[in-house]
């Protein structure tokens, strides 16, 4: 298979708009301590897959409500998935096994997420967001990274997520992580 990398598209960010109104609205009983726009589609400058990654930020009390009013409202929960802390979801429409790598049905995949304020899940995603937006020279050659990669052929989008890892691992570094704190992603992501 192939992953489809696109330059960055400002549209992004109006489709997040969209897709957090959406959510504040189901999410009005159970509300979030926030929802933000994580991922290389919440960079600037940097070639991204055109599928948003969503991260509802929840405490643990408010998690199990939250985790069922989006399946209530359509969403697919697959649980943690190894990655403790974060719960994935795919938006109504859209199957785990789903290679679509864009839009489809009129409308923008994204991969959303539940995750525990303070997880290592949140840390890694704020923090490389952090990271990528204000290191131009690093948020480039992670570009670049994902830019040959998506000229390859892939048995499955697990295998191109697999091939950014040392590129990942330096931006966490940059970011102050430790060997210990890299290690429990790293677990997660091999």
């Amino acid at each position: 298979m192939k992953v489809v990398v696109e330059p960055h598209n400002p549209a992004w960010f109006v489709e997040f708009s969209n897709v957090k109104a959406s959510l504040e609205t189901i999410l009005k009983d159970v509300p979030p301590l926030s929802i933000a726009h994580v991922g290389s589609t919440s960079i600037p400058g940097l070639p991204a897959k055109p599928i948003l990654d969503i991260d509802i930020i929840v405490t643990p009390e408010t998690l199990a409500t939250t985790r069922q009013a989006l399946v209530q409202a359509g969403y697919i929960d697959y649980g943690e998935m190894n990655v403790p802390g974060r719960f994935a979801f795919r938006q109504p429409g859209f199957g785990q096994s789903d290679e679509t790598l864009g839009e489809s049905r009129g409308e923008m995949r994204r991969n959303t997420y539940v995750v525990l304020e303070g997880c290592v899940a949140l840390r890694n995603h704020l923090d490389i967001q952090r990271i990528l937006l204000s290191d131009k020279e690093l948020r480039d050659e992670y570009g670049q990274v994902k830019m040959a990669l998506a000229k390859k052929e892939w048995a499955n989008i697990g295998e191109y997520v697999t091939s950014k890892n040392e590129i990942l691992w330096k931006i966490l570094q940059r970011a102050g992580w430790s060997g210990e704190d890299l290690d429990e992603v790293k677990k997660a992501n091999t």
